[in-house]
């Protein structure tokens, strides 16, 4: 049996940005510190099992996916089992906690300007969804989020959605919470739902 070495974090506290090893592929993801947590920096793009390969794209589509910065795709269930050691999929708590932090921080109304703090600056003018507004995205805090989509039963989108570790049920299809963002405003959407086995985006954040 292969012994497995947890992640190398490397984090300068002075600037709130590191990297982060993850040994079981050997890639390099940039992290950033917002208030008390520390995020991935860039989309999650782990491929759990090589046999399988990507279970929603084909190898042309995803090598512009990945070249683009915008990682792979993941099922709710896949999610929860793929953060590297001392990681995490963040629940509808953690994601709160950063939005909470982002309006307090910057005297916001409420959820109305998240989206542009979080937003890379770049992106998310392309495609039929094109707003002017968005020219305004800062990326303040170095969260840079980029209009990966998400894919379902229909296709692609054009937006980004997050996959969160809280689940949601009802009598008819168990469903998760995602947080989205679109280029229609700078609202981020908190706790949408999806059916589990859409293709969302991964954002970790480190445990507590």
């Amino acid at each position: 049996m292969k012994l497995q070495l947890p992640p190398i974090l490397d984090f300068n506290y002075e600037t709130n940005y590191g990297t982060l090893f993850d040994t079981r592929d050997g890639q390099n993801y940039q992290v950033v510190r917002i208030n008390n947590q520390i995020w991935l920096a860039e989309n999650f793009r782990y491929l759990p099992s090589k046999e399988k390969g990507d279970k929603y794209c084909n190898s042309e589509t995803l090598n512009d996916y990945l070249e683009k910065g915008y990682g792979r795709f993941y099922d709710w269930d896949t999610a929860m089992n793929i953060a590297p050691e001392g990681w995490k999929l963040p629940s509808n708590k953690d994601f709160q906690e950063l939005i909470d932090f982002i309006i307090k921080d910057n005297n916001l109304n409420e959820n109305e300007e998240v989206g542009k703090y979080l937003k890379s600056v770049d992106g998310w003018g392309w495609g039929p969804l094109f707003n002017p507004d968005n020219e305004l995205n800062n990326d303040k805090y170095g969260f840079n989020a980029k209009p990966a989509g998400i894919y379902g039963k229909t296709g692609y989108y054009i937006f980004l959605s997050f996959w969160s570790s809280s689940e949601f049920s009802s009598t008819e299809c168990k469903y998760a919470y995602c947080y989205c963002l679109d280029s229609f405003n700078n609202k981020i959407l908190a706790k949408d739902n999806k059916d589990r086995g859409c293709g969302l985006s991964l954002r970790l954040v480190k445990n507590s």
